[in-house]
């Protein structure tokens, strides 16, 4: 039979993500459900999703729970304002083990598009990497670059120039070890 200390516990995992939205604004909007359905043979899981909207920002908490102590919750976070839009994602499992990752995007005021991403795994560890694209005078550059928590990473670069007849790509990489590699192609452009 599903325990009713499961369906509290679940219920306060939902309450305890959301409160921290709770707004007096009358713009603030939020709604959410609760689903419990149960097994012919004892078993059964209850799961809910809670969305909480307000001016340049939502949450969006989702989970479930069985009846034998399985489950985990998400929560999703995205925010909007000055150019920049952001999201996480933070899921917990009920073993307790967690993993959360984010990423933004920012038009910066020359022009460019800077994005930058980052994420930790249930063990602990971890990946970040970040991009910023720019135009150019006859085409477009790019460099963006990655580590690891484990001490991995690279820098590498693009260039892109766009001629009458032609499209030429310059590439630079770099990595923490030392290597590089750096490489330029021509290609003919049809007409």
């Amino acid at each position: 039979m599903f325990r009713s200390r499961s369906i509290r516990i679940f219920a306060a995992l939902l309450a305890s993500s959301t409160g921290a939205m709770i707004t007096t604004s009358a713009e603030a909007r939020q709604h959410g459900h609760v689903t419990i359905a149960r097994g012919p043979y004892g078993g059964g899981y209850a799961a809910g999703r809670h969305v909480s909207r307000q001016p340049g920002s939502a949450q969006v908490t989702r989970g479930v729970v069985t009846s034998g102590g399985y489950g985990y919750r998400q929560t999703r976070t995205t925010t909007r304002g000055e150019g920049t839009i952001s999201n996480s994602v933070e899921r917990q499992r009920a073993n307790g083990t967690s993993m959360n990752r984010s990423s933004t995007a920012t038009r910066n005021p020359d022009g460019s598009v800077s994005t930058q991403r980052n994420r930790t795994g249930a063990a602990g560890n971890s990946q970040a990497g970040w991009s910023t694209i720019y135009r150019t005078d006859d085409g477009y550059s790019r460099q963006r670059g990655g580590s690891t928590s484990n001490g991995r990473g690279y820098a590498s670069s693009r260039d892109i120039s766009v001629n009458d007849g032609s499209v030429t790509v310059n590439r630079n990489a770099t990595t923490n070890s030392g290597r590089s590699v750096t490489s330029s192609r021509t290609y003919p452009r049809p007409n």
